[in-house]
């Protein structure tokens, strides 16, 4: 590929393609208490972490390309799952939410500084980080179910 915008464009999307078949795998299946199950007061439940890192790939991908978002972070710490497929459908949603603001992904946004409260960045470190910090939340989900798991043997 000789457009290397195009080329980070779609190797974010094959990225994020993966990461959204890993947090598909965690919940299918799953039943709305297993969900919602948090193995500690300090912890939060599958539910809660996909509703956040969802929330927030969707907040940093836009931030990226300079779009601003409606956004309420902390209610996604309140989430009540009643089923798998409710966030099958969120994973969809964000899937195709991202695809639409990566597609807008300019060389001019990459390297432009975008400022969201109190932070400054690059539109590639906004970008980069919405990565980041979904495999985080993806692994202490794939943790928790785990934990549940064993704790139904």
């Amino acid at each position: 590929m000789s457009d290397p915008v195009a080329a980070v464009r779609e190797s974010i999307r094959q990225i994020l393609q993966t990461q959204h078949a890993g947090w598909r795998d965690i919940v299918t299946g799953l039943s709305a208490d297993a969900l919602n199950w948090k193995p500690g007061d300090e912890t939060n439940s599958i539910a809660v972490l996909i509703s956040h890192a969802l929330d927030a790939e969707r907040f940093l991908l836009a931030t990226s390309v300079d779009a601003e978002i409606d956004r309420d972070r902390d209610a996604k710490f309140q989430v009540n799952a009643s089923s798998a497929g409710e966030l099958l459908a969120l994973i969809d949603q964000t899937e195709s939410d991202g695809n639409g603001y990566l597609d807008a992904l300019t060389a001019e946004r990459l390297g432009q500084e975008i400022t969201r409260t109190t932070r400054s960045h690059t539109g590639s470190w906004w970008l980069l980080h919405s990565i980041e910090h979904s495999c985080e939340h993806l692994g202490q989900a794939a943790l928790t179910k785990q934990m549940w798991e064993q704790r139904q043997t």
